[in-house]
């Protein structure tokens, strides 16, 4: 038994609290006729999907400028509210909108990151409730709440769980163009911080990219953004018989992704330029590097 004034545990046949002296002035309470079954676990699941489906919401209607509930206001009410006609006359292309759908995309990617966690401890609790209403109905109730709750976090799981799976080839995609660029910018400083600078001092291209400490005191990249080294290939256009011929021109290659040369990602520069592969009818040839210059 539970002392009310204290809260201690004593005795039920003691007539005293051993803990705080209170002393029982009653026989104790029958219990109730009737007991109400309990129901959070049947809400705290239905309350994690719940709270990943407005904040969603919210955040889809109010992200933005709140062009989407601008749009969604005007769509609803029509160009004849006096609300509706300053929205239109502060964007006319509202009613016209076709982002909803992009934005949800979007903003459900951004939300798998905290709604599948959620979604997981809905089924959890959801399940939890289940096992406890067929082990004890009269003590623990709200069998639909959930049932429901078990459904919608599931549902809620598999469009997360799709989105954010769908994602990864757009994100690996993403990741490479932006390591490609990168690794074209450390091709562009190194021409034009090393190569350069060299080709002005001494006239010629250095033999090996290790030269380029002559001229560059802070150093120049010598590898790519995948941390694999660049090939540098001096070339000599004019040669004199008998005389060494400087450098005039020079290839850069970086391996690209596959870190392996010769491939068909390789990033080839020719003369401070870019192009897009070796074999390419377009591409611009050694000697004419001469003439940029």
């Amino acid at each position: 038994m539970i002392c009310p004034c204290c809260g201690e545990s004593r005795e039920i046949s003691s007539s005293e609290c051993a803990s705080c002296g209170a002393k029982q002035v009653g026989p104790p309470l029958a219990k109730p006729d009737v007991l109400m079954p309990k129901l959070g676990q049947s809400f705290a699941a239905l309350a994690c999907g719940v709270i990943v489906i407005i904040a969603f919401l919210l955040y889809w209607v109010l992200d933005e400028d709140v062009k989407v509930g601008r749009a969604l206001l005007v769509w609803t009410l029509g160009d004849g509210y006096d609300l509706t006609k300053k929205l239109l006359e502060g964007d006319a292309h509202l009613p016209y909108y076709r982002i909803f759908a992009y934005n949800a995309y979007r903003l459900a990617n951004v939300f798998s990151i905290a709604s599948i966690p959620l979604s997981l401890a809905g089924i959890w609790l959801a399940r939890r409730a289940l096992r406890l209403i067929k082990s004890d109905s009269a003590s623990f109730g709200g069998v639909r709440v959930a049932r429901a709750s078990y459904c919608l976090s599931i549902g809620l799981l598999v469009v997360f769980s799709a989105v954010s799976v769908s994602s990864i080839p757009r994100w690996i995609a993403k990741r490479r163009a932006s390591r490609i660029a990168a690794t074209r910018a450390l091709m562009y400083e190194l021409h034009a911080r090393g190569l350069q600078r060299y080709y002005k001092e001494y006239g010629a291209y250095p033999g090996e990219l290790t030269d380029l400490s002559r001229v560059s005191a802070s150093g120049s990249p010598q590898s790519d953004d995948w941390e694999h080294n660049f090939e540098y290939k001096p070339v000599v256009v004019v040669a004199a018989k008998g005389v060494a011929a400087p450098y005039s021109d020079y290839t850069l290659v970086s391996c690209g992704p596959d870190g392996k040369f010769g491939t068909e990602d390789d990033i080839t520069m020719i003369d401070g330029v870019i192009v897009e592969s070796q074999n390419d009818p377009n591409a611009v040839e050694p000697n004419q590097g001469r003439a940029r210059r």
